[in-house]
């Protein structure tokens, strides 16, 4: 059986490769940053952690590489980042301010700190949704690679939940994602030998979370195992086969 890490190995090899080339200041702007980690996965055959939807999908990648530099590797800490680095990772540096915020949520106070901070913030995207969701990518990356806890998964659903009432009916999305990953990455290490234990891992891992009614359905997972975790066809198929749709329904979630 492949180990986890082994899933990753080559995505941080990258991300510490993108690192040093901005250390050495051969990158200097955000858009820089983009294109050469672009380049560096198109070579590596490396796809951006991702859903159903491909919008800016290698800018919302940034993340990995700011995780891995900041929580995995330990090459920069947050304030050097901020102080050297604040036009190439300010998406990621407003994000894991959020983070921070989360992580020691007091009440009012916070709420009102997380507010501020994300609502009327253009860096973050356009709408609400976006904003909060570039927060949420942090968090769900660090989950992913392993380099935050994946309690802080929950715990971040939970604060915007609290924090952000017209996203409410959204939000369990994001966790629906993380949720699908994790079981592409089972399937990708050989985890699952039926649709069987796929399925109950689905409503499992709701559980470990301490939420309901969050289990993705097939599609998202079927296309996170054989896009992200680059898992054969034939495996995907029958672990976790996808229905027909009829003209009357959609597997597939509004917000991917």
């Amino acid at each position: 059986m492949v180990e986890v890490k082994d899933l990753y190995k080559e995505r941080v090899n990258v991300a510490v490769e993108l690192w040093d080339k901005v250390l050495r200041g051969e990158v200097v702007s955000r858009g820089e940053l983009i294109n050469l980690l672009t380049k560096y996965y198109d070579e590596h055959d490396i796809e951006p952690f991702r859903g159903l939807s491909k919008i800016d999908i290698y800018d919302k990648e940034l993340a990995t590489v700011y995780v891995v530099g900041v929580y995995g590797m330990g090459l920069v800490t947050q304030r050097e980042v901020k102080d050297n680095y604040g036009s190439i990772f300010k998406v990621e540096l407003i994000s894991d301010e959020a983070y921070g915020i989360i992580k020691n949520y007091n009440g009012e106070e916070s709420k009102l700190a997380l507010r501020n901070l994300i609502e009327d913030n253009q860096a973050l995207g356009d709408s609400l949704e976006e904003k909060v969701f570039r927060v949420y990518r942090l968090v769900y990356t660090g989950a992913v690679l392993g380099f935050m806890p994946e309690d802080d998964i929950s715990r971040t659903y939970r604060v915007l939940y609290e924090v952000f009432e017209p996203l409410r009916q959204r939000l369990v999305n994001y966790v629906k994602f993380y949720i699908a990953t994790k079981i592409a990455e089972g399937i990708a290490i050989g985890r699952f030998s039926n649709q069987n234990e796929v399925r109950i891992e689905k409503y499992a891992y709701c559980i470990r979370l301490g939420l309901e009614k969050c289990a993705p359905n097939n599609r998202l997972i079927h296309e996170i195992a054989l896009s992200v975790y680059k898992v054969p066809p034939n495996v995907v198929n029958r672990l976790v086969p996808l229905v027909k749709r009829s003209s009357k329904s959609s597997l597939i979630p509004k917000a991917y």
